[in-house]
């Protein structure tokens, strides 16, 4: 693996599984520095190979060596779509149960998810505020990355705030359609940690593999900063921000491209 600084973001350029491995050690040095540390996991199939990576660690673990147990762990999930209840195999609490946390020794107490059945959208954003800032705080959040440049569900145009609710764009319902029966089954509207919410952590990872998020990391790294490409502020938390990339990934970053 490679390492870079762009405008002040540590760029870690790799094979796919080695930075699955990479992320996989950077969540894990969270844990083993702090034991109940808070941390904010994403969905999706970027993330996959970091759960894999993390579920073989676990159960690999010599129960004589000083490796990380999850007990103590707090664990937040970034968004869930709107009314779609968490025994859902399509909801994201689901998601995170079955690709991560049944794997693990994280405790059902210390599990976090944005309420999608509460009375109202707001309510469900002000619980998972409160929970955030009772639990003393964001210690690591785990990022990826959309085709426009979105993170978590803040998609791009959208003004910048805490954890909200937001309808989603075209472009993400297209991309989700695949994991729905049919269209009009694909949710509209989710719930999401927000801009300045993801960027109150402690640390911050984010993992994009493939030439379609290209453009985005060249947006995100060197473009003009602003909501047409929410990761572009993660450059405000720069000094706590570990950007990790495949080749394709990249490509279109200064001095990268064949």
């Amino acid at each position: 693996m490679r390492e870079l600084q762009i405008s002040g973001v540590r760029v870690v350029i790799g094979e796919a599984e080695e930075l699955d491995f990479a992320v996989r050690d950077a969540i894990l040095d969270v844990i083993r520095r702090k034991p109940d540390a808070v941390l904010m996991f994403p969905t999706g199939s970027t993330p996959e190979g970091v759960y894999a990576a993390l579920v073989s660690h676990f159960r690999r673990r010599d129960p004589g060596r000083p490796e990380p147990s999850w007990a103590e762990t707090r664990c937040l999930n970034m968004d869930e779509y709107w009314r779609l209840p968490p025994w859902d195999p399509q909801s994201y609490s689901w998601y995170m149960r079955t690709h991560l946390y049944e794997w693990l020794d994280v405790q059902p107490g210390n599990l976090y998810f944005p309420d999608a059945m509460a009375p109202t959208p707001e309510d469900a954003c002000d619980t998972m505020e409160r929970h955030i800032r009772q639990l003393g705080g964001l210690d690591h959040c785990f990022l990826g990355i959309g085709v426009d440049g979105h993170i978590a569900f803040n998609e791009a145009g959208l003004p910048r705030s805490r954890t909200h609710v937001i309808d989603l764009a075209p472009s993400t319902i297209q991309a989700n359609q695949r994991f729905f029966s049919s269209p009009d089954e694909v949710p509209t509207r989710a719930l999401t940690a927000g801009i300045d919410t993801l960027l109150g952590a402690k640390q911050i990872t984010l993992l994009a593999k493939g030439e379609g998020k290209a453009e985005a990391i060249r947006q995100t790294l060197t473009g003009e900063m602003g909501v047409h490409c929410p990761a572009s502020f993660l450059r405000e938390a720069a000094d706590r921000s570990t950007i990790y990339l495949d080749a394709a990934a990249a490509s279109q970053l200064p001095g990268e491209g064949s």
